[in-house]
């Protein structure tokens, strides 16, 4: 069982990861958007492939989460 001092700071700390990642991915995009030596087609392909990238991230998590719920061996200890 975890006291509220571990649960806090994980917390914490999850939030602080999950904002920069945001905060940092959203000023790389707007600089990637708005660079003007980088081609329209370039931009576009790559945009495919991190695009691509997040769904299937999105789309592992997801299928993660659900199958969570009904796992049988979430309670064994090592």
């Amino acid at each position: 069982m975890q006291d509220n001092m571990v649960r806090s700071t994980s917390s914490i700390g999850w939030f602080l990861l999950i904002g920069g990642i945001v905060i940092g991915g959203g000023v790389a995009i707007f600089e990637w958007i708005y660079t003007p030596d980088v081609p329209l087609m370039v931009k576009l392909i790559v945009g495919a492939i991190y695009l691509g990238l997040a769904l299937l991230l999105i789309s592992v998590l997801r299928q993660r989460l659900i199958e969570r719920k009904t796992d049988k061996y979430k309670d064994v200890e090592i």
